[in-house]
């Protein structure tokens, strides 16, 4: 779908993990005896004075239970509760304001804190300065010294988790480095790990000699040499040595044949360069005969971010598209991944082309009626007992739609069958209305024991979803004050992915004309319609995407130059939704409008909504099944008091 018709918000669950501590000693068995055995900062286990700097050392044998509250320290990496085994190692002799790095060793889901003092068995206010937890093994972190030069590092564990033998060794250094403009020597020009190297990407490697980037040791290097059967190209494991491609012309794709790739070493890689003539998206296939091999590839722009990638795993061939954000250099990586460490080399064949499609309503050959990553193709067959229509080319796509068509007021009906195997499965259907205004009902059942959850969604030419329904049967959509024109409706079965395909009706019934003067005459059927917020001509159609300012109406969130808009799908009261933003309270709320507005809470986003007087005017939880009574949703809750929608 290119338009997003709605602002979708739902509840935010927040995961937890290793032990999960809330910050507090509700969950801590030995939270009563939780306080300094001596010194400090407790039992310190020892001082290191001199950089750089190692110890080994044990959480078993600290005899020390110190705490750290969420939030208590100024630089906060994960939080799961530490109030196991700890040890507190004192670091003297630091230069104030200089940078340190903290880098952990341990096999053991440890983590670990700085703080300058500590006052009750925690870090005094104010005094922590980091906390890192955010692996289950080694952690790294650094720190800027205070000006006391002294600090305190406590290595802990998770509250509640069971060690094997608590080992860990925590190495101190200086940061050589915080930004590469630290890095004044041309031979290591670039920042990584707080160290001054040569490279971190082979972007950054640029002569023929030297062209990748060895991740060990950060240093440009010569490319692999050791496969066998590799193509006269080699080598071209580098941006700086790619091979030059033609950019690929619309219907005149460019086929880079004769070439071939291998796992050793590992940085093995023949690397293309295209100039691309415009921003767009580029279409890249890699595609081999070679039983057992999977090669992948990535694409990136001339500064080393990846804009595409083809990473499936299997036989391929390998398709995938990348978004070129302007015109200019492009680079594309062809590797093997399997078999892994193989001298070997792989025979392949790159393709390049401009995508004739973005989606399916691009595709206009009812033989070709499905968009595949870029390329109108014949749809999916592997439904076991699917219906005569999707035979040969299937249905897949508006092009090869059926018509349902029929003259307003009388229902026209189809039957089907339908799977989803694969997930692009299903099956097209086609009503043409002839006068603005117009309307249609689309009506889908289906039987059986254990009858499959099927659902239909009501499209406009130019694949814009206008409604659906999710949770019942029949799925009854109701779309009304349409502009003149052709729609389509799709049926699709949702759940567990199955092959074998089950029967339904669907029936399709044109509405009189029903004419709109107001955007409040669009909103009046909201039940199973995503609301199109401006009434043209009689009819109701989308508001044009812009750049609206917080108040200024609208219907989806690319109107809004906020990037936020009030509407929530299959609300009551849609005519009221403007262009919002986010929200604390209430007073953030102000101005947006001549209504009165609320500043919803519990969502994932709080934003402002205008004040509801019943729940159909919080719209639709449409990931819920628990549907409210004589609805087709589960309605978000309007608390009548506040005017305010919630979870």
């Amino acid at each position: 779908m290119r338009r997003l018709s709605c602002i979708l918000i739902t509840s935010l669950m927040a995961l937890a993990a290793c032990g999960g501590d809330d910050g507090g000693d509700g969950n801590n068995p030995d939270a009563a005896t939780d306080g300094p055995g001596g010194g400090v900062c407790g039992v310190e286990t020892t001082t290191l004075s001199t950089y750089p700097a190692t110890y080994t050392g044990t959480v078993l044998q600290g005899g020390d239970d110190l705490d750290v509250a969420e939030g208590a320290c100024a630089d906060e990496r994960g939080y799961y509760g530490p109030y196991g085994a700890d040890q507190v190692i004192v670091l003297n002799g630091l230069t104030a304001g200089t940078t340190y790095v903290l880098e952990l060793e341990t096999e053991e889901d440890l983590g670990m804190y700085v703080t300058s003092t500590c006052a009750a068995g925690a870090p005094g206010t104010g005094a922590c300065l980091l906390l890192v937890d955010v692996s289950l093994a080694n952690e790294v972190g650094e720190f800027v010294a205070p000006a006391g030069g002294s600090v305190f590092v406590v290595i802990d564990t998770a509250d509640g988790f069971s060690l094997t033998n608590g080992n860990y060794t925590l190495g101190v250094r200086v940061a050589e480095c915080t930004t590469n403009a630290q890095c004044t020597n041309p031979a290591t020009p670039v920042c990584s790990s707080f160290e001054c190297v040569q490279c971190t990407n082979s972007f950054q490697c640029t002569t023929s000699g030297a062209p990748v980037c060895d991740g060990a040791t950060n240093t440009c290097v010569a490319g692999g040499t050791m496969c066998t059967g590799d193509d006269g190209s080699e080598p071209d494991d580098g941006p700086s040595v790619a091979t030059t491609v033609t950019f690929p012309t619309l219907n005149t794709p460019t086929v880079v044949n004769g070439h071939a790739v291998c796992s050793l070493p590992a940085i093995e890689g023949d690397f293309y360069k295209v100039t691309a003539t415009a921003a767009g998206q580029l279409r890249i296939s890699a595609a081999w005969t070679a039983t057992g091999a999977d090669l992948d590839f990535l694409v990136y722009n001339s500064t080393g971010q990846v804009v595409g990638q083809g990473g499936a795993g299997g036989a391929g061939p390998e398709v995938a598209l990348a978004t070129l954000a302007a015109a200019g250099d492009y680079f594309i990586e062809v590797y093997q991944y399997e078999p892994a460490n193989a001298a070997a080399a792989t025979p392949y064949t790159l393709t390049l082309s401009l995508p004739e499609c973005q989606d399916s309503f691009d595709c206009t050959t009812a033989g070709e009626p499905q968009c595949a990553v870029g390329d109108c193709v014949a749809g999916p067959a592997q439904c076991t007992g699917d219906d005569a229509a999707d035979g040969g080319t299937g249905d897949d796509g508006p092009a090869a739609s059926r018509n349902l068509t029929g003259a307003i007021g009388v229902a026209t009906a189809l039957t089907g069958r339908i799977c989803n195997t694969p997930g692009t499965e299903g099956d097209w259907y086609r009503v043409t209305t002839a006068a603005a205004g117009e309307g249609i009902v689309a009506n889908l059942s289906w039987a059986g024991a254990t009858p499959p959850d099927i659902d239909v969604y009501i499209w406009d030419d130019q694949g814009r979803l206008l409604g659906t329904s999710f949770w019942l049967n029949p799925e009854i959509v109701t779309v009304t004050n349409l502009p003149a024109g052709t729609y389509y409706l799709s049926v699709n079965q949702a759940g567990p992915a199955v092959a074998a395909a089950h029967d339904y009706t669907l029936s399709a019934t044109r509405t009189s004309v029903t004419t709109c003067t107001t955007s409040a005459d669009c909103a009046t059927s909201h039940k199973t319609q995503i609301f199109r917020g401006t009434c043209t001509g009689g009819a109701c159609e989308f508001i044009a995407p812009g750049t609206r300012a917080d108040g200024s109406a609208c219907d989806s969130p690319d109107d809004c130059m906020s990037g936020d808009c009030s509407y929530i799908l299959f609300e009551a009261d849609a005519h009221k939704s403007v262009c919002t933003r986010e929200c604390t309270s209430n007073a953030n709320c102000t101005g947006l409008g001549t209504g009165t507005f609320a500043c919803s809470t519990g969502f994932s986003t709080n934003v402002c909504l205008p004040t509801c007087a019943s729940d159909l005017e919080c719209g639709a939880n449409i990931n819920s099944m628990a549907i409210d009574l004589n609805q087709p949703w589960n309605y978000f809750t309007c608390t009548t008091a506040s005017g305010a929608c919630s979870p």
